[in-house]
């Protein structure tokens, strides 16, 4: 879920709530029912915080280049701000109450699990996870999905099922799409650790789902002039929060993604 300036009273610190199960009883005819259930309510915090940073260009540099330098700073920038956002978000899926395909190559039997324990949520921990569900993994893991679909050679352990809707598209467009009507989305920014892993999530998207992401200020690029330097400042700055509303929502998926060979 998304929360901009106009949902929130103060953005010091952004806070939304969720209600603990409670228990409904059998009741027997003619007897009063003494016993009562107390909502207890559990705050979800997401404090915004700023991110920026600064490139300086120099007189002679600007002079030199003109304003297809200026223009190419305000790109990096905007890029480098894009990329601390989109790693903050992917950051939250190490905090899934549930983690699948530990060091395994990634498969579609991992999505449809994820799909599963997603709807199969507990209700202790706020029951089915509402839909739609989204994959994010890393592009080397998207490799291991289009070996195992499609196998123009059959190996052992699989089947050659080219010549169907779905395999001729991922031949043709390198590209999964959907699975269990589920959203492939790749994203690079996902760390490959040293085992190597890169861990990816599959979870509740849109309103009421697992992540929780706060615009406080939208970036914005504010040049300043350095006159004993001879050179302008170039501050590129924005502010915002991210959270995980219940970990139940997401689950983590921490496939093996060895770079291609």
């Amino acid at each position: 879920m998304e929360l901009r300036r106009n949902d929130v009273a103060s953005l010091k610190g952004v806070t939304t709530l969720y209600f603990e199960e409670v228990e409904a009883v059998a009741l027997t005819e003619g007897i009063d029912m003494t016993s009562s259930e107390t909502m207890e309510d559990v705050n979800v915090q997401v404090t915004p915080a700023e991110v920026g940073l600064k490139i300086i260009l120099t007189d002679s540099v600007v002079e030199d280049d003109q304003e297809d330098l200026k223009r190419a700073a305000g790109r990096l920038m905007g890029d480098a701000y894009e990329k601390k956002r989109d790693k903050d978000l992917l950051a939250l899926f190490s905090s899934a109450a549930t983690t699948l395909a530990g060091s395994a190559v990634l498969t579609m039997g991992h999505i449809a699990a994820s799909r599963a324990t997603l709807a199969g949520n507990v209700t202790t921990s706020g029951g089915p996870a509402p839909t739609p569900y989204v994959a994010v993994i890393h592009p080397f893991s998207e490799l291991d999905l289009v070996d195992v679909v499609t196998p123009v050679t059959p190996v052992a352990g699989t089947t050659n099922v080219t010549g169907t809707a779905l395999t001729d598209a991922i031949l043709r467009e390198y590209s999964i799409g959907r699975l269990f009507g589920i959203p492939i989305v790749i994203d690079g920014n996902i760390t490959v650790d040293s085992t190597p892993n890169a861990r990816g999530g599959v979870f509740a998207m849109g309103t009421g789902g697992a992540i929780i992401y706060v615009s406080a200020r939208e970036p914005s690029v504010e040049p300043e002039r350095d006159a004993s330097l001879r050179a302008w400042e170039l501050n590129y700055v924005g502010r915002y929060g991210v959270g995980l509303y219940r970990n139940g929502y997401v689950v983590s998926v921490n496939p093996n993604a060895a770079a291609p060979a």
